[in-house]
């Protein structure tokens, strides 16, 4: 009877754990989405391109940056979504190589360890390869 109860409250406390994780999870999201929804929260930004890869099913687009006009928590960002089709569509793979000076605009709310920026509109030498208004509209989407 005895470790009956000592199961019964282990499955309790795994179950409000799980509850909590799923609650603390969604309040980041609608944190998130919140930000993003604003469109004074977005900033136009520069900087000289580090890095650029694929993640494996060519979903997300990341971008290193140095040189970065204004600073920011990090120099990753991303391109995710419609979006990375869009700039692929536009040249992006042949338009941009480590060392470019780039224009871009991204919301700089850092949400915590691991998390990347997204960058909603780009642009190089004067050539718009994702304009705001689409990039924005497409963000939107993924929340």
């Amino acid at each position: 009877m005895k470790g009956r109860i000592l199961g019964l409250k282990k499955g309790v406390l795994v179950i409000s754990l799980l509850c909590l994780l799923v609650f603390s999870t969604s309040c980041t999201a609608r944190k998130m989405k919140d930000y993003y929804s604003q469109k004074n929260n977005y900033v136009n930004a520069t900087g000289i391109v580090t890095h650029i890869s694929y993640n494996e099913d060519k979903s997300a687009l990341y971008l290193g940056f140095s040189d970065l006009t204004p600073q920011f928590d990090d120099d990753s960002f991303k391109i995710v979504g419609d979006n990375v089709l869009i700039v692929q569509q536009n040249g992006i793979d042949e338009k941009i190589k480590i060392g470019d000076q780039v224009d871009f605009i991204t919301a700089p709310k850092y949400f915590g360890d691991g998390y990347v920026m997204p960058i909603v509109a780009i642009s190089v030498d004067g050539e718009e390869l994702l304009s705001f208004d689409e990039g924005y509209k497409n963000l939107m989407k993924l929340y």
